[in-house]
């Protein structure tokens, strides 16, 4: 399984590059990926016409899988409204096809509107546990604009995913692959517990932080191997980490999940 994996647009920044997100979507339909996951800020200030030139650039994407993440910069000034006018559900699931069977893909909202933080929330844990356990035909993948893990070179970290601790047990307990996220900018990926958690820098603008460039990445999912490439749009690419397909399970936790986390029973 192939996956490209963008975010951090920002359409409406003063440090926003037509030319690099043009470049990334070029080479983005040269790879032919399985999955075009763009893991949420795709706008500024979350204003609709920022959306709709969002939209014009990424419908030039030829990949038929394209699921979108809602990022913060995407919910201010109720822009979330215009997210769902123009992009479609805020959160929602999808089966692709990939050469060893189909994944499931889902994409999560974890923003608040006008909050640089986020929180996936207890409405949502249930879904996430219905839409990921037992399943067996191919791996499954959350897209989450928050960074669940902590990102080194990005200096303070004050707007993670604030109930992290509870999402990151479910994701081990339904044995989620990969996460996909993005928010701080810096392409890095963690490994902990069975779950590769794989950030993307920003794609198309030079809010970049320390010496990451403008990048975005290639996942390749192999039989025995995941290789994940840091490409700058236009430029080149570089080896961001590489690891065997089935991770190191050797750890056992022995209390019960229960203990720790109980999904609320909603009146609807």
């Amino acid at each position: 399984m192939r996956i490209v994996q963008m975010s951090d647009i920002h359409v409406g920044s003063g440090l926003f590059d037509p030319g690099l997100l043009s470049a990334a979507i070029e080479e983005t339909n040269a790879l032919e990926p399985d999955l075009v996951a763009v893991a949420g800020d795709l706008t500024m200030e979350g204003y609709r016409w920022e959306f709709d030139e969002a939209r014009e650039y990424l419908d030039r994407l030829t990949c038929p899988s394209v699921l979108y993440a809602m990022g913060n910069h995407d919910a201010k000034n109720v822009g979330y409204r215009h997210f769902e006018d123009v992009f479609g559900l805020r959160e929602r699931s999808m089966i692709v096809p990939v050469p060893e069977g189909e994944a499931k893909v889902v994409a999560l909202d974890s923003t608040k509107p006008d909050l640089d933080e986020g929180e996936v929330g207890r409405e949502h844990y249930a879904w996430l546990d219905r839409e990921f356990r037992g399943w067996d035909r191919g791996p499954r993948i959350l897209i989450v604009h928050h960074h669940i893990l902590a990102v080194p070179g990005t200096g303070r970290d004050v707007n993670n995913l604030r109930d992290a601790g509870d999402v990151m047990a479910i994701l081990r307990e339904v044995g989620v692959d990969m996460v996909l996220s993005g928010h701080r900018h810096v392409p890095y990926v963690w490994s902990i517990s069975g779950i590769r958690v794989v950030h993307s820098g920003t794609v198309s603008t030079y809010r970049i932080r320390g010496t990451m460039p403008p990048s975005y990445n290639v996942v390749e999912l192999g039989p025995e191997k995941v290789t994940i490439t840091l490409k700058e749009p236009g430029k080149g690419e570089e080896p961001l980490a590489s690891f065997a397909r089935e991770p190191a399970k050797t750890s056992e936790f022995y209390p019960a999940f229960e203990r720790y986390v109980r999904y609320d029973e909603l009146p609807f």
